[in-house]
C-alpha cells in the first residue's frame, strides 16, 4: 500500500518513513503540505499521514483538498499532530481527517492506526468494485429493458403514434407497447409496476414479453382458429382478465400493476378500452374538447376475481388519445405540489397544433421542468395516438 507521508520537520519525517517501511509499506515524503498535494495528484496513495501545522500549507487544507478532490478510490487520511483539545480534534475531523496520531509518536500507536486505515481502505476499495459490478449489471438490465420498448411505429395508415419512457432510475417499473395485431387492428398498452427499481422492471419485462402480438395458442392477444384464415383477437377486457390471473401479488414480490390496454380498428376508427387501475386515458378531438374515456377496474394481482370493464369509442379525425404513468401527474416541484391533471390537460391543449411528436417531448420536458432539479419521482412513460 501507498503512503503519503507530509511532514515539515526532517527527523519526524525520517522516523515516519523508516516505519513504515518496517511495516512493509511504500511511504512517499513530502516537506510541506504544498509538495504532498503536487504528490497526491500525480499518485494513486491510500493513505495520507500528514502533520498539522507546515509552512506554505498547514495539514487541514491539505485534507480539505484531498476530500475536495473526490477521487473514485477512498483516501485515508491520519493527521500528526500534538494538538488535543476536543474542540482543535473536531475541527480536524471536519475538515476531513479519519483518525490522529499524536506527536511524537508512538511506533505501536502508529502501526495500530495505520493497520486499521488499510483495513478501511480496502473495504472501501472492495465495495467501490462491488457497486461497479453491480452498476455494470444494472447498465445492462436497463439497455435490456429498453429492447423491449417499441423500435418503430407500426406501418398504419392513417394513424400516427409517438411515445417517450423515462426512469428515474437505471431500472424502471413502466413499459409500454403498440403493435399491430392484423392489419387492421392495432393494440397498445402502458403499464406501471408498483415502486421501481429491479423488482419493478423484472415485472415489466415479463409483462412486456407476454404482450406479445404474435399469434399462438397461449398468446393472450392473438390465437390462431382451427379451420380459419383469420385469428381470433381478444378482446381487452379478457387480455386483462387472463393477466390478472397469471400475475397474482401474492407470486409477485407483493407487486401489483396498472395497465390501459386498447385496440383501434383503424378500418372502423373505433376503439376498445380496458384499464386496470391505470390514470384515465386523455381524448383531444380537433376542436380542442378534452374527455377521459371511461374505463375501470383494480390493479392487476390486486385482488384473484376481479372483473374489468372494457369501453367502445368512436373516433374521428384529428383525434388524439394520451396513455401516460401517473409519473406525470404525481410528479412535484421543490414546494411538493404536483404536476397534477390540470397542468397535463392544459399543456395538452396548448401544443395541440404542434406534430404529435412536438407534443410528447414539450410535455416531458414540461414535467422534468417541474421537477426538483430534472430528477424524478417515478418513472415517466407517455404514448399519444392520432387518427389522421
Amino acid at each position: 500500500m501507498r503512503i503519503l507521508i507530509a511532514e515539515d520537520e526532517q527527523a519526524t519525517r525520517m522516523r515516519l518513513e523508516r516505519n513504515l517501511e518496517k511495516m512493509g509499506y511504500q511511504p512517499t515524503v513530502a516537506e510541506n503540505g504544498v509538495q504532498a498535494w503536487e504528490l497526491f495528484q500525480e499518485g494513486d496513495f491510500a493513505l495520507v499521514l500528514t502533520d498539522w501545522m507546515m509552512p506554505e500549507m498547514d495539514g487541514l487544507e491539505l485534507v480539505r483538498r484531498i476530500r475536495a478532490s473526490q477521487r473514485d478510490a477512498y483516501t485515508y487520511v491520519i493527521i500528526l499532530t500534538a494538538k488535543s483539545e476536543t474542540s482543535e480534534i473536531v475541527e480536524g475531523m471536519e475538515a476531513g481527517a479519519d483518525d490522529f496520531v499524536a506527536k511524537p509518536f508512538d511506533r505501536n500507536e502508529l502501526r495500530v492506526r495505520v493497520r486499521a486505515g488499510e483495513r478501511i481502505v480496502q473495504l472501501e476499495r472492495s465495495l467501490a468494485e462491488h457497486n461497479r459490478r453491480m452498476k455494470s449489471d444494472l447498465d445492462a438490465a436497463a439497455e435490456l429493458q429498453r429492447s423491449l420498448l417499441p423500435v418503430r411505429s407500426p406501418d398504419v395508415a392513417g394513424v400516427s403514434f409517438a411515445w417517450t419512457f423515462r426512469p428515474c432510475d437505471e431500472l424502471a417499473g413502466d413499459i409500454l407497447g403498440v403493435f399491430k395485431l392484423d392489419d387492421d387492428h392495432v393494440g397498445f398498452y402502458v403499464a406501471d409496476v408498483s415502486g421501481h427499481g429491479v423488482a419493478a422492471s423484472l415485472l415489466s419485462v415479463s409483462l412486456s414479453r407476454m404482450m406479445n402480438p404474435a399469434p399462438s395458442l397461449s398468446s393472450l392477444l392473438v390465437q390462431p382458429v382451427e379451420g380459419e384464415k383469420k385469428n381470433r383477437i381478444a378482446p381487452p377486457s379478457e387480455v386483462l382478465r387472463e393477466l390478472n390471473r397469471r400475475f397474482p401479488m401474492e407470486e409477485s414480490g407483493g407487486k401489483y400493476f396498472t395497465i390501459a390496454y386498447g385496440i383501434l380498428n383503424v378500418q372502423k376508427g373505433q376503439l376498445r378500452l380496458s384499464s386496470a387501475g391505470h390514470p384515465p386515458v386523455i381524448r383531444l378531438s380537433h376542436d380542442q374538447l378534452l374527455s377521459s374515456l371511461p374505463a375501470e377496474g383494480t390493479p392487476i394481482g390486486m385482488f384473484e376475481e376481479s372483473d374489468y370493464d372494457e369501453s367502445v369509442v368512436e373516433l374521428n379525425q384529428g383525434d388524439r388519445l394520451f396513455l401516460y404513468s401517473d409519473g406525470v401527474v404525481e410528479q412535484a416541484n421543490p414546494d411538493d405540489e404536483q404536476f397534477g391533471e390540470q397542468r397535463l390537460q392544459a399543456e395538452l391543449i396548448n401544443s395541440q397544433s404542434n406534430p404529435l411528436r412536438q407534443c410528447v417531448e414539450a410535455l416531458e420536458e414540461e414535467v422534468v421542468r417541474w421537477s426538483r432539479d430534472g430528477h424524478l419521482d417515478d418513472d415517466l412513460s407517455i404514448l399519444a395516438i392520432e387518427i389522421q
